[in-house]
């Protein structure tokens, strides 16, 4: 979820240029980044760090990106639509099109691949997709101006920040219903669930904190607090570090989960909006929509290591993907 914010765009010209078509060969790592008024998708090279191509969309407007556990498909939020766009990572083509309620925001895709679970703002609602057949299987009404969304480890839960509401809505795979709500503090925005399974960390926008849930119960176990209007949450690999991203600071803030402590606070660009890391640990995606950038931190170090430029119109949102 973005802070609201006016963006120039004036002289501002994006250098993907490159054939979708180059990302063939070897199985390795592409980052792809949404940008918001780019009409686009840009695709980076994790290994060289180069600009690998771009997948245009329609309009402006992409916001929240996710991956099928396969790297098969990514599914892209298209806020100005009121859609989902899917696309194909052996073509980077896009293959389907599936409406959605209004404004959506962010997706989560179910650790077995069968759902896409799309967070609609303006609807107050969640809509499931089959991935299968690229329809919506159901549409779940939620907390006012749902941001967030993370699916529990084991498929079970399907997790959604509600902003306005200040709570989260606790929806069962199995029944496609709202089973619980979990209050928070004010403003909650992000979302993620330890690989553990055992607790939730909420980024609460209006209250400059993170809160640590229970994820048996709902329960508010911590509050760390001195933050700055975060925006976006990631947990690494193996649940020991915690990316809090600061949309009114530049920054990201890393956590302990151990010690459930602030262990670093890393500069990035300007308006960062969200953090991905990578699957195997090392890297901290960060996209900065007024500095056109992604930043990657390396986990050992918490430590900006490359910045690429001129990555997109304001990149909203970024996930990593191995493609074939």
């Amino acid at each position: 979820m973005r802070t609201t914010h006016s963006v120039s765009m004036s002289g501002l010209k994006l250098v993907t240029t490159f054939a979708a078509a180059a990302l063939t060969a070897l199985a390795q790592p592409y980052v792809y980044v949404s940008n918001e008024m780019g009409n686009n998708v840009t695709i980076v090279n994790r290994a060289t760090g180069a600009m690998a191509g771009s997948i245009p969309l329609s309009e402006s407007g992409a916001a929240g990106l996710a991956v099928t556990p396969n790297g098969a498909y990514l599914y892209v939020a298209e806020e100005s639509l009121n859609s989902v766009v899917v696309i194909s990572t052996a073509s980077n083509s896009v293959v389907a099109t599936v409406a959605v309620g209004g404004a959506p925001v962010r997706v989560a895709i179910t650790p077995n691949g069968a759902d896409a679970y799309v967070v609609n703002q303006r609807s107050d609602s969640v809509s499931v997709i089959s991935t299968s057949s690229n329809t919506v299987i159901g549409t779940i009404p939620v907390g006012a101006k749902p941001s967030g969304i993370a699916i529990t480890p084991n498929g079970a839960y399907a997790l959604v920040a509600n902003i306005y509401s200040s709570d989260i809505s606790v929806i069962s795979t199995s029944s496609l219903s709202v089973v619980a709500t979990w209050q928070a503090l004010a403003g909650p925005t992000a979302i993620a669930v330890s690989p553990q399974g055992n607790v939730a960390y909420v980024a609460n926008q209006y209250s400059n904190a993170l809160t640590i849930h229970s994820l048996s119960s709902g329960a508010i176990l911590n509050t760390i607090a001195g933050l700055a209007a975060p925006d976006s949450v990631a947990v690494t690999p193996n649940g020991s570090l915690v990316y809090v991203v600061n949309g009114n600071s530049s920054s990201v803030s890393v956590i302990n989960a151990s010690s459930e402590g602030v262990i670093a606070t890393v500069s990035v660009g300007l308006l960062p909006t969200s953090v991905a890391v990578s699957a195997d640990g090392t890297v901290a995606y960060v996209t900065n929509a007024y500095g056109y950038s992604l930043s990657e931190i390396s986990t050992a170090t918490n430590t900006v290591e490359t910045t690429i430029a001129r990555v997109g119109i304001y990149p909203i949102s970024v996930v990593e993907v191995e493609v074939e």
